[in-house]
């Protein structure tokens, strides 16, 4: 992928590409060494007129990766390139196949945006310790997350997340290490509140080479408008749960690669739900859909 110089002063549209998350997760299973790597951005058309953001379309790629010995630092970057790098790379197809779908926003477009995302206490003993110290910073992981797999499976206008509901700003750092602060439309027509309530393991056998254990991710999604906050047109819990195999000779388990995958099976399992809704499809997604 090639990228140039934006020129404001030709046209107040320029298009970008932002990472917004990355997460690299190493898990220990057995004998063999697994990598998930999860890479976050977002598709934007920025309005440099008005300072605003006037399109935007999440992604999120993953690779999962196994070896024997551990994976280093280097071929951690070299899977990344291959990534992101080059015609037939994940993030080259994916922004491709959603260049034709970019619209701008106009003033009578309805769109939904993650309104607020909840970590609840339960959760936190799991979470890695840059997560522990930076829970904002996970909530917009879960964002970014949810807002790429709804935009995919359901095909609707999304606005970015605003992770701070009294500053709906993107804050953007270009490549020429300049940065610039553009305004997150505030009237979104539908919002969505993820609230997780947490995970949660349950030891389900035990022989004495290994126990097969079940972690949980237990989440709720709200949807309304928020002019009328009290008034939800969706509201429903999920749950979506993994199975990891820990052998009697392994003494420490990094639990939030199980959780991660948990977490993304719930975000899935309530989009599904979301769109299986009849009052939620009918009045909600047909009405942002792009």
């Amino acid at each position: 992928m090639q990228f140039g110089l934006a020129r404001p002063e030709d046209t107040p549209l320029v298009m970008a590409l932002a990472i917004t998350d990355e997460k690299i997760l190493r898990e220990k299973l057995g004998s063999n060494n697994k990598l998930v790597i999860q890479l976050g951005f977002e598709l934007l058309v920025l309005d440099f007129h008005d300072m605003t953001v006037a399109s935007s379309r999440p992604i999120c790629i993953e690779l999962i990766d196994a070896a024997k010995e551990p994976f280093s630092d280097d071929e951690i970057v070299e899977r990344i390139r291959k990534m992101t790098q080059g015609e037939t790379s994940q993030l080259f197809v994916a922004v491709a196949n959603k260049a034709d779908s970019i619209r701008i926003w106009g003033k009578n477009q309805l769109t939904l945006q993650v309104g607020k995302v909840g970590i609840g206490e339960k959760a936190v003993p799991f979470l890695s310790d840059e997560y522990k110290a930076a829970p904002k910073v996970y909530a917009q992981s879960i964002a970014q997350q949810f807002g790429a797999l709804l935009t995919d499976k359901a095909g609707v206008a999304l606005l970015p997340y605003a992770n701070d509901g009294l500053n709906s700003k993107m804050s953007l750092r270009f490549s020429d290490s300049s940065m610039q602060q553009f305004k997150i439309p505030t009237n979104t027509t539908f919002a969505i509140d993820l609230d997780l309530k947490g995970f949660k393991k349950v030891l389900d056998k035990k022989t004495d080479a290994e126990s097969l254990w079940i972690y949980g991710a237990f989440i709720n999604m709200r949807v309304y408008m928020p002019e009328y906050q009290e008034v939800y047109l969706f509201d429903a819990p999920f749950k979506f749960g993994v199975p990891k195999k820990v052998p009697a000779s392994q003494k420490n388990i990094d639990e939030f690669p199980v959780v991660s995958e948990a977490m993304k099976g719930a975000l899935i399992t309530a989009i599904e739900g979301f769109q299986k809704d009849k009052n939620a499809q009918t009045k909600v997604i047909k009405k942002c859909e792009l």
